[in-house]
């Protein structure tokens, strides 16, 4: 049996949901929809969660059937709640940088984003940094949820969510990232769906200025996946596209580019895990693949997962980058 805690708009804990059926699904989406009891009173602006886990929001709508003993309601979760704002650089500013152990970095963007009434961090240190890390107002990706995952893995950490009913909020933290690469996931084992696409190996990339003084700096990848200003391959496995940031100088703009066009090597590869997931996995863990008959291998990440709620308990479906 799955405990699925309810409170009212001020976090004030009222109760568990009797009967519940849905799915919260996190890492893309990031949303909710579960049946409840119309008889318990859950209306717009209060909360679900599951104690101790990452699987909780805010619900944002109501569905009523008049010939259901039963409502629909639905939200954001608490990554949602992150996807949902966006770090805006102070007044005349074109970054938003924080430095500092990656815990104390999340309990000042907590602060920032206005989300500190249902929100928190671990106040512990994490034992993980970063120094001078921007959030771009120029950016495309200015919500917090992606640039804070971009953040930690660029220290080798992970978000880890947990809704602390103590406290009444759900507890940000910066951990390591799992690497299951060496779990034995083979098909010999293992059934998994194994995928590899030729990525983007060129990226040519436009920053500030107009016409012949626009600054431009091109980047390619090799077949390592390993990005330089050095051109590696050419003739028809050539793959090139633009990557537009037209208020970045020099410096930015590769800094940038390189950024974009390493997750361009990491999202042209796909290791499906359907049916080899317990549950363990969180969003932008390693995993990782190898068909021993066909001599191919894959290391990705993952991107989504959803979980299935019921009366019976709880199932898991874990999908990588790719696949979503």
């Amino acid at each position: 049996m799955v405990d699925v805690i309810w409170a009212d708009r001020f976090g004030r804990e009222k109760g568990y949901v009797g009967k519940v059926a849905g799915d919260f699904t996190i890492g893309t989406e990031n949303t909710f929809a579960l049946k409840v009891e119309s008889s318990a009173g859950i209306s717009q602006d209060c909360y679900l969660m599951i104690d101790g886990t990452e699987y909780g929001g805010i619900v944002d709508g109501v569905e009523i059937d008049t010939s259901a003993d039963y409502v629909t309601v639905s939200g954001r979760t608490w990554h949602g709640l992150l996807a949902s704002r966006l770090v805006v650089p102070d007044a005349g500013q074109l970054h938003h940088t924080v430095s500092g152990d990656l815990n104390a970095v999340l309990g000042e963007l907590v602060q920032r984003l206005g989300l500190w009434e249902r929100m928190s961090a671990e106040e512990s240190a994490s034992g993980m940094s970063v120094s001078a890390w921007k959030f771009s107002r120029a950016s495309a990706d200015m919500d917090a949820y992606t640039g804070i995952r971009a953040m930690l893995r660029s220290a080798g950490a992970k978000l880890r969510i947990r809704y602390d009913s103590a406290l009444r909020k759900a507890v940000l933290s910066a951990v390591p990232r799992g690497d299951y690469t060496s779990d034995g996931l083979d098909g010999e084992r293992v059934d998994f769906i194994l995928r590899r696409t030729r990525p983007v190996n060129h990226l040519h990339c436009l920053g500030t200025g107009e016409g012949l003084e626009r600054v431009v700096v091109d980047l390619y990848a090799d077949r390592a996946g390993n990005v330089s200003k050095t051109q590696t391959i050419a003739g028809m496995a050539l793959r090139e596209e633009v990557f537009e940031s037209s208020s970045a100088e020099a410096a930015e703009l590769e800094e940038d580019g390189i950024k974009r066009l390493k997750e361009m090597q990491e999202e042209m590869s796909e290791c499906g895990l359907t049916g080899a997931d317990d549950g363990r996995y969180d969003i932008d863990d390693i995993v990782g693949g190898t068909s021993v008959e066909h001599g191919e291998s894959v290391v990705t990440y993952v991107a989504q997962k959803i979980a299935s709620v019921t009366s019976r308990g709880i199932t898991y479906e874990t999908k990588t980058a790719m696949e979503v």
